[in-house]
């Protein structure tokens, strides 16, 4: 019995590395090709550098951002001061209220924008997001406006910026993203904004940091008219500090929460060299650093920057009105490889549409080598991943009466002795042959009854003397002529 039992539990082994060994293989090192699940109301997975969407969960759903609305104003502030420049806390942080997230500062204090920005990003501080937007306004407007004047203004250059960069569904009423009803965004203009944060130095840098503890004036803290102070803040991105939620591939950005926003995320992740951005909405923890996790590796583990489309010939054009002799296609080449962020069957499986500068749906001749002729469009699965501009191969020559003739001639031999044909073709010269043939025969009897008709006498009765008499006037006039050519 006990050997029994051996022998089953050593079955029960072989079969468990087979299944495992199967599954490996069949999903390539475990991972399945399928997205994951995942627990937010809303979400989207992004490539960073070229904007594709990966995945996306209810991504045009209007959400209330919470915190990650900092993103947008420290983007606003830097497009309006240098990250040098100091600002004055003034008594716009006490028009927040009771509950929000600080960073600590206190009017009169003196801070450099560049750490303006860690205290948006590291503590998420709605008084300092406060202060960037009353100083960009009174540096605009002037020191006597109101913190109303100056926060309808600095919302204005927020919903500016946002607009600019392709966000359709969304709407800020304040700098720090404290719930407002009439302040809201979607997933997919969170990725969009998220993405552009990234590509600000100062930005990106503070996104990946756990803790800052400086003085808010920085080297400038001697040099400066007010008061400076020492901060110590410490990030809330679960993914870059090291708890259990941390993840080694994690490069910031920026969490949220408020009751109504619930759980929220910006996050971005790098490996090997591909930069991605997940946005995650209404996720309550620890969802949200789960969803964000597990996407980023379903994506490092199925997709891959890859060229599509190499630089060469991409592409092979009709042509209308060309000298046929030569071919009635040519060649299109583009100048430089397209890529994108693809899974292996997605790279086999974008297709190109040609649109013809001359507005056709074929190429109009003559063509000069290497001339734009028009625009190549690649496509998958219905969504336009890239563009570009296509150049002739080769020079096309314009069709005339002479080449088109020719052609036409040439075409009709060769149709006419091919293989497949030549048995139609024999049976079309024997058809040739046989009226050739019919027709030389109706001839000559039309001859033969037109020289008989001549010698019918009056009564309609053949006179042989009349042949006769021909023969002998045609022999006299040989012997006359034989007889003149000698005198």
């Amino acid at each position: 019995m006990r050997t029994l039992k051996r022998i089953l539990a050593a079955l029960m082994v072989v079969l468990s590395v087979f299944s495992v060994t199967a599954f490996a293989e069949e999903d390539g090192e475990g991972v399945s090709a399928s997205p994951p699940s995942v627990t937010a109301t809303s979400a989207i997975l992004v490539n960073q550098d070229t904007g594709r969407v990966l995945f996306a969960k209810n991504e045009h759903q209007r959400m209330y951002p919470a915190s990650m609305t900092k993103l947008l104003t420290a983007m606003v502030l830097l497009d309006n001061m240098s990250p040098e420049d100091t600002i004055t806390v003034d008594y716009s942080i006490d028009e927040i209220p009771l509950d929000s997230s600080r960073a600590g500062v206190y009017a009169g204090d003196v801070i450099t924008v560049e750490n303006v920005i860690r205290g948006l990003i590291i503590p998420s501080g709605n008084d300092i997001a406060n202060a960037a937007a009353s100083a960009v306004a009174k540096k605009a407007l002037g020191n006597g406006i109101s913190f109303d004047e100056a926060e309808e203004y600095f919302t204005g250059l927020m919903n500016e910026k946002a607009r600019s960069l392709g966000c359709t569904e969304s709407n800020f009423v304040n700098a720090h993203g404290y719930h407002d009803d009439n302040h809201y965004t979607t997933a997919y203009d969170m990725s969009l904004i998220a993405s552009e944060a990234m590509k600000y130095d100062v930005i990106r840098e503070a996104a990946g940091e756990t803790v800052f503890s400086d003085n808010g004036a920085g080297r400038q803290k001697y040099n400066v008219d007010g008061t400076t102070r020492e901060y110590t803040w410490y990030s809330h991105n679960e993914l870059i500090t090291n708890g259990a939620n941390h993840y080694e591939y994690a490069t910031g950005i920026k969490t949220g929460f408020t009751d109504q926003a619930g759980d929220c995320l910006a996050a971005s992740a790098t490996k090997d060299g591909e930069n991605l951005i997940a946005i995650i909405m209404d996720s309550e923890d620890p969802g949200r650093w789960q969803d964000a996790k597990n996407l980023f590796d379903w994506a490092f583990n199925n997709y891959d920057m890859t060229i599509y489309r190499p630089a060469g010939i991409a592409a092979t054009a009709n042509l209308t009105g060309n000298n046929r002799l030569k071919g009635d296609t040519v060649d299109l080449n583009i100048k430089e490889d397209l890529s994108e962020y693809l899974t292996a069957d997605e790279a086999v499986s974008v297709e190109t549409q040609i649109i013809y500068d001359n507005g056709g749906d074929k190429l109009q001749a003559p063509v000069e080598k290497d001339a734009k002729v028009g625009t190549l469009r690649f496509i998958l699965n219905g969504e336009v991943i890239g563009e570009t501009d296509a150049y002739a191969a080769m020079e096309v020559e314009k069709a005339n009466i002479f080449n088109t003739s020719i052609f036409y001639i040439k075409n009709f031999f060769s149709a006419a002795v091919a293989k497949e044909n030549l048995k139609y073709t024999a049976a079309v010269i024997v058809v040739i042959l046989l009226i050739i043939l019919i027709l030389i025969a109706r001839h000559r009897r039309r001859q033969r009854y037109r020289i008989r008709g001549n010698y019918y006498n009056r009564g309609h009765v053949y006179d042989t003397s009349r042949i006769n008499g021909k023969r002998r006037r045609k022999r006299r006039d040989k012997r006359r002529d034989k007889y003149n050519r000698y005198r």
